[in-house]
């Protein structure tokens, strides 16, 4: 027997994963004690996310450095992996102790889900391990989890599957991301586009969706319509009424002259209540959340985008107050049900919580809606853990997030939000109908746990009179009140998390799919790839997305009917994804076949382009575009994905560029032109050593006119 090698996916991870045991922090590991679980102690090493990465196209031939079309469908004949010159030391700290002799055993205990398993499997093939590797999978990474995790590890073969779903998409994304941003690219540079332009079967699919809706807002006609209020009297009781008819519930094709005399005619003939339909109705307390319905409820509160939501949960995560975040269930596990007791009395004894738990009296263990193993796939429902923390010791952000599922679990306890409707429709000459309802609340529930934040199934308290079936009134008055039809809505970052979760609505031909598997990306990857839609295709101005020249010119460019605009043909990807997680696919067949229809993408791209006309959009995109002018030619200089270019570049050569990041630093537009303008920019804070990559420093950026190059010009 030797040592145990724990590699985890993060440094916070890796802390926790070592706190239940005796241990010493050596900055390059943390060393583990011999103890009862390592009775020749182990060692844990840590990632920081992927640090192998696939091949550049121009890493397997330098024929792929220049973007060309006369090279594209780009298919490589092995699929290779490098490390990221960046995490060059972590690659070497796992290489080092990987091949250490005093090791025995390995133990993978990366985050529970495919990314996971991808991440730290991929190293240990690169680097040709042969010992034996067992699995960690937990959710929670309090104490008595990650021991219980411990006890309960499997052959890492067991997970096996959930790597090949992994390396499938990894190289299925890369296939046709790599060759259609190429064609993509290179055809919108002929046409006049000078801008570097990114495509994906999930982010162009969304795409589609959102474009659909913007020409929708476009060629919407606003049409003008009445609505009658008629104030009706029946014996002592009065009530205001609307009316509507079987069509429609406004007053089309009526002028207000019209409508005058029609309310005067109303005023005239017998009024009778026609019908009265009174019903009890509950609301349940709402689900327990997963990260999408979290990302969608913290948006509409609080305006955060999907990137935040997740980047707060994740802090909560690593310090082990909440369980893992990427979960797609909102339901538990009996095991993890257990808990609850012990997370409401720990809430109970918090000022924010006490008079809120004191409502949390329902016992939810036989409740499905909250507690159903069959309905738990990889991780449960996201809740606290049995760690005690006051939240008004944590930053904002995470503060906001921790309330929300500290809510979610009360609310769960509670009664159901119980209350009265009440529908009358009271007929006027025997042929026109108006109609009045209320609402009135018996039991408020779960709703007290949300006073004060806006929920979707808010009800407003309205009190009618009591009045009986067929009694005979008369309508007193009419108001008119004049309105127009609005456009479709836009969508919210929020929204944009639901349509991936169910992009069915927006989807003509379903096919068989169940609106369940007809989704776009999965929890952990959808918030990226908003982001990546926000920085390239899309404004967001208060909270709404605006689609920018660039997004219309992607999706007119691809047109109708094109693979990766098609909800349908992610969909189909992510269920053979799924079926190759279970040990039911193969990852050869789907990568062949992705290969195929990269090769089909290139030549409807190449065909189609030919009648491709976006000579105004040209014109906004470069008019955006613009930031100075270059530092050697003076012509503009344009934004491209990743860099500043001088626009000369094609017609002389001009090898004038920026970077957006130096030195491990995102460089802001407003410092690149100043740099543009002045020669130098403001004093910027968190350059990253390359020699020391944990030592950091502070420094211009200042273009240096005799070298003709980018330099660091440090504070005097």
């Amino acid at each position: 027997m030797g040592k145990a090698l724990i590699c985890a996916e993060k440094p916070s991870q890796a802390k926790a994963l070592a706190a239940p045991f005796p241990n010493k922090n050596m900055k390059t590991h943390i060393a583990i004690a011999p103890c009862v679980m390592f009775p020749e102690g182990a060692v844990v090493i840590w990632a920081v996310g992927h640090i192998l990465e696939l091949y550049r196209p121009e890493d397997y031939s330098k024929e792929y450095q220049e973007w060309s079309l006369d090279n594209l469908p780009i298919i490589p004949k092995e699929y290779k992996l490098k490390v990221i010159e960046s995490k060059r030391s972590i690659f070497n700290n796992f290489k080092k102790f990987l091949k250490d002799p005093d090791i025995s055993v390995i133990i993978h205990a990366a985050d529970p889900g495919i990314e996971g398993c991808l991440l730290l499997d991929e190293i240990f093939y690169y680097l040709n391990n042969r010992k034996p590797v067992k699995r960690l999978w937990t959710s929670s990474l309090t104490k008595d989890s990650v021991v219980e995790a411990f006890r309960s590890m499997k052959d890492n073969r067991h997970y096996q599957h959930y790597y090949y779903a992994g390396l499938a998409r990894q190289r299925a994304d890369w296939l046709v991301g790599m060759s259609a941003s190429r064609a993509l690219t290179c055809l919108l540079n002929q046409k006049g586009i000078e801008k570097t332009f990114s495509a994906g079967r999930v982010q162009t699919a969304l795409m589609s969706i959102i474009y659909q809706r913007e020409k929708e807002i476009e060629n919407f006609i606003s049409k003008p319509y009445f609505d009658l209020i008629g104030e009706f009297q029946f014996g002592e009781a009065k009530l205001n009424a609307k009316w509507f008819s079987n069509e429609s519930e406004h007053i089309f094709d009526m002028d207000e002259d019209m409508l005058e005399a029609f309310s005067k005619y109303c005023q005239s003939q017998p009024a009778i209540v026609n019908t009265i339909k009174k019903e009890e109705k509950k609301n349940r307390p709402p689900m327990f959340y997963n990260l999408s319905s979290l990302q969608m409820h913290a948006n509409r509160l609080y305006g955060m985008t999907p990137a935040n939501v997740l980047g707060f949960a994740q802090a909560l995560y690593d310090k082990s107050l909440i369980t893992y975040p990427r979960s797609d269930s909102q339901r538990l596990t009996a095991g993890e049900a257990a808990w609850m007791p012990v997370i409401i009395k720990n809430l109970g004894e918090l000022e924010s919580y006490q008079d809120l738990i004191k409502g949390a009296t329902r016992d939810i263990s036989q409740d499905k809606r909250y507690v159903d193993s069959e309905k738990v796939s990889d991780h449960y429902a996201i809740i606290l853990t049995e760690e005690k923390v006051n939240p008004l010791t944590l930053p904002k952000g995470e503060q906001q997030i921790y309330d929300l599922i500290a809510k979610s679990i009360i609310a769960a306890h509670y009664l159901d939000y119980i209350y009265d409707t009440t529908g009358i429709i009271i007929t006027v000459a025997e042929k026109f109908g108006f109609r009045s309802s209320d609402t009135l609340v018996k039991e408020e529930g779960w709703k007290k746990i949300y006073k004060g934040l806006s929920t979707n199934s808010a009800e407003e308290e309205i009190q009618l009179p009591d009045i009986k079936e067929g009694e005979v009134g008369t309508m007193l008055s009419g108001q008119i009140k004049a309105g127009s039809t609005n456009p479709p809505s836009r969508f919210s970052l929020g929204d944009l998390i639901k349509i991936m979760c169910n992009p069915a609505p927006y989807c003509a031909d379903k096919e068989d799919f169940k609106s369940s598997e007809l989704q776009l990306g999965t929890e952990a990857t959808r918030s990226g790839i908003v982001s990546i839609l926000t920085k390239r295709y899309v404004n967001v101005s208060k909270n709404l997305v605006y689609m920018l020249p660039e997004g219309r010119v992607l999706i007119e460019a691809l047109g109708d009917n094109n693979y990766l605009t098609s909800v349908l043909t992610s969909g189909r990807m992510e269920r053979y994804l799924k079926q190759i997680q279970k040990g039911e696919g193969s990852v050869s067949s789907f990568v062949k076949r992705t290969e195929d229809i990269t090769k089909e993408i290139v030549e409807k791209l190449i065909k189609d382009a030919a009648s491709w006309n976006f000579v105004e959009y040209a014109k906004d995109i470069q008019k955006t575009e613009e930031v100075g002018l270059c530092k050697k030619c003076g012509a503009p200089v344009l934004e491209r994905e990743t860099f500043y270019g001088c626009s000369n570049f094609k017609k002389t050569n001009c090898g004038f560029r920026l970077s957006k990041v130096v030195a491990g630093k995102p460089i802001s537009m407003e410092n690149i032109k100043k740099l543009l303008t002045t020669g130098q920019t403001s004093l910027i804070k968190g350059f990253k050593s390359q020699k020391k990559p944990d030592k950091m420093f502070e420094a211009f950026l200042a273009w240096d006119e005799d070298k003709n190059k980018l330099i660091f010009k440090f504070p005097q």
